[in-house]
């Protein structure tokens, strides 16, 4: 009588097992770039409208500027707005950037691959430069701003 209930115990365990590895799954793919082009690199400056704080990830969701500071319009004179998925906030709190750090209307330029389906949209690859609330004369650059490493 002890082998089958030993037996039950054992499959039951490795039921229990598998199932947990289903189930985490799609938090483990969430973790891939695939949906992103790595083979490319974009640099844009931008005036941050939003700052998403996350435990995994986060966002800098800006407006692009032009050279001269205005805002870049799309096809409907609306300002073309672009997000840009960043580190967990733990590594960026190592880095010293809080939400305090990028007020709304903060400007910078950030280097990205963007989203291969053609959305505005991408994951920070290379530093990111923080220059203030205007734009800087010659633009937002590593001389006019605070440099920040890349955080993926």
């Amino acid at each position: 009588m002890k082998t089958p209930t030993h037996k039950t115990w054992v499959t039951a365990a490795i039921a229990a097992i598998l199932l947990v590895g289903i189930a985490t799954a799609p938090a483990v793919a969430h973790h891939s770039f695939a949906m992103y082009d790595t083979a490319v690199k974009k640099t844009m400056t931008g005036k941050l409208i939003r700052f998403v704080v996350g435990a995994n990830h986060s966002q800098y969701v800006m407006e692009v500027v032009n050279p001269d500071g205005s805002p870049m319009l799309n096809d409907q004179g609306k300002p073309v707005t672009w997000t840009v998925e960043t580190g967990a906030a733990s590594q960026l709190s190592r880095q010293g950037i809080t939400v305090e750090t990028f007020k709304v209307g903060s400007i910078f330029t950030i280097t990205f691959s963007p989203l291969r389906d053609g959305r505005n949209g991408g994951a920070q690859q290379g530093a990111l430069i923080l220059c203030g609330m205007k734009l800087p004369q010659g633009g937002c650059t590593e001389q006019t701003g605070k440099r920040f490493s890349a955080t993926q």
